[in-house]
C-alpha cells in the first residue's frame, strides 16, 4: 500500500475544503476514495487520517486560498465551507466579520459582494433583507473615465431611492409584503470581464445596467453575460453593431443606435459650414478643411461610419474624392487597450491640416487629449468649430470652457434625449437628491432603465429572476397603458403589471417604444452646446434645435448659445 506522505496529506486537506458542509464529516471510505482521486491511492487501502486538522479562522483565510475559495466561509468549525450552509443574508454578513454579502439562492452560498471592482453598493441597509431584489451595474466610476460613469451610476440611485420611498419597495410574489431593490455597481475600466463575472457568475445578478462604453458591452455580453444568463441593459453604449448580436434577448439598451445619431451630426456640420463661409467671406468655389478623430473601439468606429457615410461639405461627399485634399480622418486606439497612446503625433498632424471643423467621435479623451491638444498648439487667426458627439458632452471639458470662455463659441454636439416636461421633473428631482448637481450625460437613460429592471421583476412576478425572467419582463414595457417613468407612474404600473397587462413605459429620456425583438427604442437628439451662465459657471445647455427621431427631421432652432458659431 502507498503510504500517506505529508504531500498526501495536504492533498487530502484541500479535497475535505472541497466537500465539508456544516455539521456534516465525510466517512473514512469517502476521504479514501478522494485521496485515491487526488494522490492515486487505492480505494481498498485502508489510511488514518487526522480529521481535526484547522483549516481556517477567519473566512479571509478560506478567500485567500484562491479558486474555488473565493466564494468559501470559515465556518464556526474552522472549516472551509463552499456552501449549501447559510439561511439568511444576516448570518453570512456576520460570517464576513460584517462585511456586506448575500445567502445566494437557490445554492445557499455566502457570498462576499465587495470586490476591489465592486465598491459601490446602493442602499446599504436593504442587503441584510432576505427578500431585496439585488442587481447590477457596470460602469467607469474612478479614473479618467469617471464623468461617464457617475453620471449614470447617480440616476441609478434616484431610482432607487424613489422605488423606496415612493413604492415602499416592489410586490413581492405570493405575499403582501414588499421587497426593497438594491445595486451593488463595479468599476468596469481595469478588468471590465472580472467585474462581469463577479455579478453574473460570483453575486449571479439577474440583471445589469452598463456597461457604458460600447466595446466593453459587446466584449461583456459575448464573453460573460449572455453565457451566464444574466440580461445587461446599457444606458448609453450606441454602437451600431449592438443591434444584431445573437443575444438570446438578454441584450437591451435604452440608448439609440448610432445610426439616428449620425443623421443630426452631420446636419450640424453642413449647419456651420455655411456660418464659416460666411464668417471668413469664402467664395462657393473656395474650400474647406474638415477633420474627423475616431476613437479605435465598437463606439467611434461605428459611429464614425455612420456619420461619414452622410456628411458632406464643399458640395461633395466627405469621402469623394474631390474632397480628398480637404479631408483628414484620424483613428487612435482606446485608451482602455493602450492607456500609454501618445496622443503628440496625432494633434501635430491635425494643427498642421488646419481644419475650419474638426468632428470628435470619442469619449473623455477626445475632449482631454485631441480637443485640449489642439487648442494648445493651435497659432493661427481663425481656430477650429469642434463638433461632437455624445461621448464628447464631457463633465472634462467644462473647466476648459471656464479658463477660455470663447471656446463655447466653437463646441457644439448632439446627445440622445431631449428637454421633455417630465425630463425636467427629473431633473429637478436629480439636483435635490445629489447636493444641486445637474445630470450628467445618461443619467436619465440609467434612471430609466433603474426603472425598467424594477418593473420588468414585478412583470415577471417571480421571487428568483434569471436573465430570461427580465427579458420576458421587458416585453411587456409595451403596448399597453401609458405609464410615466419616476415616482409618478410607480403605483399605476405596479396596478397594471400585477393584473399582468403591459404597460407603455415613457421615460424621462424619450418614450422608449421599444422594438422587442432587439430590446432597443429609436430616440431624438438634442444638439447641446455650452454657456457661462448668470454666476460666471460653465454649463451643458440644450439649444433648442433637435431630431426628431419619429418624423426623421431636424426641428426648432438653436436658441440658447446665441453666439455658436453656425448660427
Amino acid at each position: 500500500m502507498l503510504g500517506v506522505t505529508s504531500v498526501g496529506v495536504r492533498r487530502l486537506r484541500a479535497v475535505r475544503w472541497v466537500v465539508v458542509r456544516k455539521g456534516k464529516t465525510p466517512s473514512v471510505r469517502s476521504w479514501v476514495a478522494a485521496l485515491a482521486a487526488m494522490a492515486g491511492v487505492s480505494a481498498s487501502c485502508n489510511a488514518l487520517v487526522d480529521t481535526n486538522v484547522e483549516q481556517c479562522r477567519t473566512t479571509a483565510d478560506c478567500v485567500a486560498k484562491g479558486g474555488q475559495f473565493v466564494t468559501a466561509v470559515c465556518t464556526p468549525e474552522r472549516v472551509c465551507s463552499l456552501g449549501g450552509d447559510c439561511f439568511t443574508n444576516q448570518e453570512c454578513i456576520d460570517r464576513f466579520d460584517g462585511q456586506l454579502a448575500i445567502c445566494r439562492k437557490p445554492d445557499r452560498s455566502c457570498v462576499a459582494l465587495r470586490t476591489a471592482d465592486c465598491q459601490d453598493v446602493f442602499p446599504e441597509a436593504a442587503i441584510a433583507d432576505d427578500d431585496t431584489l439585488l442587481l447590477g451595474m457596470l460602469a467607469p466610476l474612478r479614473g479618467e473615465f469617471a464623468s461617464s460613469g457617475i453620471p449614470p451610476w447617480e440616476g441609478v440611485q434616484l431610482a432607487v431611492n424613489e422605488l423606496d420611498k415612493f413604492g415602499n419597495g416592489l410586490p413581492l410574489p405570493g405575499s403582501a409584503a414588499r421587497r426593497r431593490v438594491a445595486f451593488l455597481a463595479c468599476h468596469d475600466i481595469d478588468d471590465h470581464l472580472r467585474a462581469a463575472r463577479h455579478l453574473a457568475q460570483v453575486v449571479r445578478v439577474g440583471a445589469i445596467v452598463g456597461p457604458q462604453f460600447s466595446g466593453i458591452t459587446l466584449d461583456v455580453a459575448n464573453k460573460v453575460t449572455i453565457p451566464a444568463g444574466t440580461l445587461i441593459i446599457s444606458p448609453s453604449a450606441t454602437s451600431t453593431a449592438i443591434t444584431d448580436l445573437q443575444d438570446n434577448g438578454l441584450v437591451w439598451r435604452t440608448a439609440p443606435s448610432d445610426a439616428i445619431q449620425a443623421i443630426p451630426l452631420a446636419h450640424v456640420v453642413t449647419e456651420i459650414e455655411a456660418r464659416v463661409r460666411a464668417q471668413l467671406n469664402l467664395a462657393a468655389t473656395d474650400r474647406i478643411r474638415v477633420a474627423v478623430t475616431v476613437k479605435g473601439d465598437a463606439y467611434g468606429l461605428g459611429l464614425a461610419s455612420a456619420v461619414l457615410g452622410q456628411l458632406q461639405f464643399n458640395g461633395q461627399p466627405a469621402l469623394g474624392s474631390q474632397n480628398a485634399p480637404f479631408f483628414l480622418r484620424s483613428d487612435y486606439p482606446d485608451p482602455s487597450d493602450q492607456p500609454s497612446y501618445d496622443f503628440a503625433t496625432l494633434v501635430e498632424s491635425l494643427v498642421a491640416f488646419q481644419p475650419h471643423i474638426t468632428l470628435l467621435l470619442g469619449t473623455t479623451e477626445s475632449v482631454t487629449k485631441v480637443l485640449a491638444g489642439i487648442e494648445s498648439q493651435w497659432t493661427s487667426v481663425n481656430r477650429p468649430v469642434y463638433v461632437l458627439g455624445d461621448g464628447g458632452r464631457d463633465e472634462e471639458l467644462l473647466p476648459m470652457i471656464g479658463a477660455t470662455p470663447a471656446l463655447a463659441q466653437r463646441v457644439v454636439g448632439t446627445l440622445p434625449g431631449r428637454t421633455t416636461a417630465l425630463f425636467a421633473q427629473f431633473a429637478s428631482s436629480y439636483k435635490g437628491f445629489h447636493q444641486n448637481k445637474d445630470p450628467g450625460s445618461y443619467a436619465d437613460t440609467a434612471y430609466d432603465a433603474a426603472y425598467l429592471l424594477a418593473y420588468a421583476a414585478v412583470a415577471a412576478g417571480k421571487s428568483q429572476l434569471t436573465g430570461s425572467d427580465f427579458n420576458a419582463g421587458l416585453k411587456k414595457m409595451v403596448g399597453g397603458t401609458k405609464v410615466p417613468s419616476g415616482p409618478d407612474g410607480i403605483n399605476s404600473a405596479f396596478k397594471l403589471l400585477g393584473e399582468q397587462a403591459n404597460i407603455d413605459f415613457d421615460g424621462v429620456s424619450g418614450p422608449l417604444d421599444f422594438d422587442v425583438s432587439t430590446g432597443e427604442a429609436p430616440s431624438d437628439i438634442v444638439v447641446w452646446c455650452t454657456e457661462i451662465d448668470a454666476g460666471n459657471k460653465p454649463t451643458f445647455v440644450t439649444s433648442g434645435q433637435y431630431y426628431d427621431s419619429i418624423a426623421s427631421t431636424m426641428v426648432g432652432t438653436r436658441a440658447a448659445c446665441a453666439g455658436l458659431v453656425g448660427d
